[in-house]
């Protein structure tokens, strides 16, 4: 019997869930344009009810687990450990966004009793609780409660940003000296970080003060406008002269001005982008693959390849021709070799957690060095740094197998994420020969 099956003995709720979730999923039948809307709509509102019902078990979660950690003697300080990361395995998203999840629980359930009850009924979705808790979080319990209570009524009748809004203003009129101190610790934490965006793009996603904020964006659109009216709106990397809109030019300048470049795509920097020989050299059409970020055509690589402004060097890689999964890079204690940690970043990507998409920030001992574990290939994991401390936590185990990791949780559930082909999209078994150039 599986763990979760022993649960659901204990627990008739789970199978009741799972049950209701079946009959769902085979609903059907809709043949008037108002029975699909209405459908959408109590299905909006059920997903709220879901949404308020995972808080409510969340919330619940927490208490049992530090009444727990409380009988065994954990210091305080060190309750719940880990719990977020748990909360968001079990939901199928990274640690990061468990432990939102896990802090949107607690919030709900300990001072926004209204915005539980509107989430409970369908009247709002878990984004505008989200945004009632995000913007009292630095409020003590007795003017989160007040907000609460002052923002009721409008619960249901605001869109997220004009909630926030509404939200804000209470929390700021409520602790003038907190909003100060709060606003203070956010500009602490201005950051510029980069995530995949569709067709081989990505967004660059600068967090600063807002007036600094509009002041860039009103320099560029002021500069873009300026080039649009006087006619300079040719591409310069584009040898027919092709004319960009005033979106594109900002996009431009805005690459030129950090970079120091005078075109946008000769940009100084290590990218490290696998292909196979045939795709290099040939005509394979199966995608390259940047690491950290996914898949671009292969004409798109070996036009990145051929830009005269680039230095190129090019390493092999060697890949098992069954699977595609890496076995050997070639290179010229207890820390990974330079040459290995490559090889593992290669290999993984992003964090090896299941569903965390977080860049590769340590090569971590699978099993830990002090148990006996050794500093191999087989024994290593590429880990963000807070996935790596996660895995220190009492009673969290990662175990490595040929073909992925396996990571159990305190409670005994296990995920599984399986190690990927170093190029994806290419069919198994498709390049013969048994070692594979890279």
């Amino acid at each position: 019997m599986t763990h979760l099956a022993a649960v659901a003995e204990l627990d008739p709720v789970i199978t009741q869930i799972a049950e209701f979730r079946d009959a769902v999923a085979a609903w059907d039948g809709v043949t008037t344009q108002a029975e699909a809307i209405g459908r959408v709509r109590e299905l909006e509102r059920l997903k709220a009810a879901c949404a308020a019902a995972q808080a409510r078990a969340t919330a619940t979660l927490e208490q049992l687990r530090h009444n727990e950690e409380a009988v065994r003697g954990v210091e305080k300080d060190k309750w719940g450990k880990g719990l977020g990361a748990e909360v968001g395995l079990a939901r199928g998203e990274s640690p990061a966004r468990g432990s939102r999840r896990l802090n949107l629980a607690h919030a709900l359930c300990k001072d926004l009793s209204r915005t539980l009850n509107a989430l409970t009924v369908g009247k709002i979705s878990e984004e505008h609780a989200h945004v009632v808790a995000q913007e009292t979080s630095w409020l003590s319990a007795a003017h989160r409660k007040q907000v609460d209570a002052l923002i009721a009524d409008r619960l249901g009748t605001l869109g997220p940003r004009q909630l926030a809004g509404a939200v804000r203003a209470h929390a700021q009129q409520l602790d003038q000296i907190g909003a100060v101190k709060h606003l203070a610790k956010a500009s602490s934490e201005r950051r510029v970080s980069v995530r995949p965006a569709p067709d081989n793009m990505a967004y660059l996603t600068a967090l600063v003060e807002m007036p600094q904020a509009v002041a860039m964006y009103a320099g560029l659109r002021r500069d873009a406008a300026t080039m649009v009216g006087t006619g300079e709106t040719a591409d310069p990397a584009d040898p027919t002269g092709q004319p960009r809109t005033r979106d594109q030019i900002m996009a431009d300048m805005l690459v030129q001005r950090v970079t120091g470049q005078t075109t946008a795509p000769a940009v100084p920097a290590e990218i490290q982008v696998v292909m196979t020989e045939a795709t290099l050299f040939g005509r394979d059409e199966t995608p390259a693959w940047l690491t950290g970020h996914g898949p671009i055509p292969a004409p798109n690589a070996k036009h990145w390849l051929t830009n005269p402004d680039l230095q190129v060097f090019l390493r092999r890689v060697f890949t098992r021709p069954d699977s595609h999964q890496l076995v050997a890079l070639e290179s010229r204690a207890r820390a990974f070799p330079e040459g290995l940690r490559r090889m593992i970043m290669l290999r993984d990507d992003v964090c090896r957690t299941p569903w965390c998409d977080a860049p590769i920030q340590h090569a971590d001992h699978t099993e830990p060095v002090h148990e006996g574990g050794e500093t191999t290939y087989e024994n290593a994991s590429g880990l963000c740094a807070n996935c790596n401390q996660i895995k220190e936590n009492n009673r969290w185990r990662h175990t490595a197998q040929q073909d992925g990791l396996e990571v159990t949780t305190p409670t005994g559930h296990s995920y599984f994420t399986a190690t990927p082909p170093v190029v994806n999209g290419k069919p198994p078994g498709s390049h013969p020969p048994p070692e594979d150039d890279r």
